[in-house]
């Protein structure tokens, strides 16, 4: 997992890079902004948002305060912002989970993933690696295949819930490669990498925060990598095209929403300074050194992709329901 004490220790350099920025900003007045992130402590978005927020409070003029809401693949964060005062002083911080889950996740989930929200801005993407425990039997992701492909639904995985990121890698997988694996959904990804780590469930697919420093500690074990090319910090693992399995690419991007009747002034401003972060240097470290990419998009050409995000996420919804 990512500590709190290495992202403070990164956050000292930002006030320079950031300075100018900071002085054209217009603080917003009032009560801190509440950043809710659909997704467990120690994981790649938690990384990014707790990344962004202390240069964002500078931005804004007031504190920015990360709260984690994990759970049901990413929609109780969703369902918590949608249903939260529309002033702009709460945010969700999520990543394609906001869709994904909302069509493949709890049922209870009630909050339309484009209506009910304004988009703010997308700062970074990241893939996901296949992992197993260290002693794991399995060494190679033919090892994997193998596995799934002599014992159909017997070989299991976790994931951070129905509908995450980390549940739809598995379901891609199966699907590009024919074969079935049984699917143990936690309330988030934190449980799921500790129990992958302790071998009580044969593998899981993370994105690089919550799995960098497991693998880089001997605990983990990385069999692929789901970007186009191998991870620099990982640079022995094979892509899944390597690994003769065309097509598993699966990332995932970063961003903030509002709820939909926040205010257009307050939702520009934050929209500009997380702008403002995703270009600076630091971020562009930070992105390298956690296997993440910067990919800004500010909240106008955002908020237009969403009717195209809603879509793709409900076919890929449909494929999770034949699995």
């Amino acid at each position: 997992m990512i500590s709190r004490r290495h992202l403070l220790q990164a956050l000292p350099a930002l006030p320079a890079a950031l300075g100018p920025a900071i002085a054209l900003a217009q603080p917003i007045a009032g009560k801190p902004i509440r950043l809710l992130v659909a997704a467990s402590a120690g994981t790649t978005v938690d990384a990014a948002a707790r990344f962004a927020a202390e240069p964002l409070s500078r931005i804004a003029g007031v504190p920015v305060v990360v709260e984690n809401r994990p759970g049901a693949g990413g929609a109780i964060g969703s369902e918590a912002v949608a249903k939260s005062p529309a002033d702009g002083h709460t945010l969700l911080f999520t990543g394609v989970t906001h869709f994904s889950a909302r069509y493949s996740g709890e049922a209870s989930a009630t909050y339309d993933p484009v209506k009910d929200f304004k988009a703010v801005a997308r700062i970074c993407s990241a893939a996901l690696a296949v992992v197993v425990a260290a002693d794991s039997p399995y060494k190679t992701m033919a090892d994997l295949l193998a596995a799934m492909k002599a014992r159909p639904g017997e070989v299991d995985y976790g994931s951070g819930g129905v509908g995450s990121t980390s549940h739809l890698c598995t379901v891609i997988l199966n699907d590009l490669t024919r074969t079935s694996a049984k699917h143990i959904p936690y309330k988030g990804n934190t449980q799921a990498v500790t129990d992958t780590v302790a071998g009580i469930v044969a593998f899981t697919c993370q994105g690089s925060g919550g799995v960098l420093p497991l693998i880089k500690a001997g605990r983990l074990r990385a069999l692929a990598v789901t970007s186009r090319n191998r991870w620099e910090a990982l640079p022995d693992v094979p892509t899944g095209t390597e690994c003769g399995i065309p097509g598993f690419e699966v990332a995932s991007w970063m961003g903030a929403f509002a709820p939909a009747g926040a205010p257009d002034a307050m939702v520009a401003l934050v929209s500009d300074g997380l702008a403002r972060i995703a270009r600076s240097p630091e971020f562009k470290a930070f992105c390298d050194k956690q296997s993440m990419f910067v990919e800004l998009v500010e909240h106008r050409a955002f908020q237009a992709s969403l009717p195209a995000e809603d879509a793709r996420w409900r076919r890929v919804a449909e494929l999770v329901k034949r699995s």
